[in-house]
């Protein structure tokens, strides 16, 4: 039977990636709701929507690419999926009262409210008072399908996300595993979306797999020292030869809310990375933690997270984000300028308007092309060995990710990358 999913490294050739076309959901922010929903500003809902479907349109290129909305519907019309669905949702919300309305909706209605947003109903003097619009609030950060879910190996790990207003992100995608016949893993190593603790969150921006027996883990405002313990607990269960797990302590700050904001793989022995944090005297601690089959552990700190990696044979040679000059670097990851998607060895995506990041790539010996030569048939991704392709997306990185964020790998071609 064919593997319907695998991941075992960041930048094995992409074969199957999920991700959320923005709608609506976009447009139910306003000035006085940003903060509340993790965007530093107003994004166009039409412009987003284009940058969107160019990236979707060039990930087609290398690969099957399924729409998460779709991916719920096909999920719902397993028997008693639906059921499932309403019952979670009705209990982590504490909405009891409209259980039966939401059964009784068609798939596309449960989705558009799931998605856009299920409106208080103003049918009692307290809730026409309240100030609540929603029961269900949008989810303008769906699009950012990376921090959901995490392939690893056969398995799947179901985001556990810091915010409220991510939870039911959660919750969708670990109910399209658990479902979804296309979609079901070998088994699931962690999942908290159904019993929320803020002790344990994990997100897929701090998630980054480097070959089947090393995961690399920030440690950040949006993933719990706790959650990598329950990581390593549950790893350790689970396999048969020893597992490296490197844990990068990230700064709380708005520009660092994932690891995937400064450190990429983006080929075999080579990462683009946001030297302040990663490189020199300041960079940020990292504590290895070697797991046993068993659960069995060793834990210390490294010098850094390259001289770890370089420990366990994943040696990589840093490409800066921003280049060289320190304001340049400090602008260039703000706008998502390491975080990178890698659609195969060699071969990576980013935004086009981090111009000092791709000039470092092409010192690194990777071709740079716009992504519309390659949407127009001017040239074929396939003429080039090691390739940068810049997209737009100043409007997409205004939402406060990148490429990386905006895609849930769910196969990659199996790869080691110390072969």
């Amino acid at each position: 039977m064919a593997e319907r999913v695998r991941v075992d490294s960041e930048i094995g050739e992409l074969e199957e990636v999920v991700v959320h076309s923005p709608g609506s959901e976009i447009e139910a922010m306003t000035p006085s709701t940003l903060e509340e929903v993790l965007y530093n500003d107003i994004v166009p809902l039409g412009i987003v929507a284009d940058e969107h479907r160019k990236l979707k349109s060039l990930l087609e290129r290398f690969a099957t690419v399924r729409e998460l909305a779709t991916l719920l519907k096909e999920s719902l019309l397993v028997p008693g999926a639906l059921e499932e669905l309403v019952e979670d949702i009705v209990r982590l919300y504490g909405l009891p009262g409209r259980r039966e309305e939401l059964l009784a909706r068609s798939a596309d209605a449960l989705i558009r409210d799931l998605v856009g947003g299920l409106k208080q109903r103003k049918d009692t003097l307290s809730s026409f008072l309240s100030r609540q619009e929603f029961d269900l609030h949008p989810l303008p950060n769906l699009y950012f399908t990376r921090d959901s879910a995490m392939v690893f190996g056969r398995r799947v790990l179901v985001g556990a996300m810091a915010h409220r207003v991510r939870w039911l992100e959660a919750v969708l995608a670990g109910f399209i595993f658990r479902t979804h016949p296309a979609l079901k893993p070998e088994g699931i190593l962690l999942d908290r979306s159904r019993e929320p603790d803020p002790a344990l969150t994990l997100e897929g921006g701090d998630f980054q797999v480097l070959a089947n027996d090393v995961i690399v883990v920030g440690v950040s405002e949006r993933t719990t020292s706790g959650a990598v313990d329950e990581l390593a607990e549950r790893i350790g269960r689970d396999i048969a030869e020893p597992l490296h797990i490197f844990a990068v302590l990230l700064p709380r700050e708005r520009a660092t809310i994932h690891l995937d904001m400064i450190f990429t793989t983006v080929d075999v022995g080579a990462a683009v990375v946001y030297a302040p944090h990663i490189l020199g005297g300041d960079r940020r601690a990292v504590v290895r933690i070697d797991v046993e089959p068993g659960g069995g552990r060793r834990i210390g700190r490294c010098d850094g997270l390259l001289e770890g990696l370089a420990e366990v044979g994943i040696p990589l040679s840093p490409i800066l984000c921003g280049g060289r000059d320190p304001l340049t670097q400090q602008r260039e990851q703000w706008m998502s300028g390491a975080n990178l998607l890698a659609v195969a060895p060699g071969k990576v995506i980013g935004y086009a308007c981090n111009e000092a990041t791709f000039e470092e790539l092409d010192r690194a010996g990777f071709t740079v092309r716009d992504a519309e030569v390659f949407l127009s048939g001017a040239e074929s991704v396939g003429d080039h060995r090691k390739l940068a392709i810049g997209i737009e997306g100043v409007e997409l990185a205004r939402g406060g990710g990148g490429v990386r964020c905006m895609t849930m790998p769910v196969r990659r071609k199996p790869f080691d990358p110390r072969a």
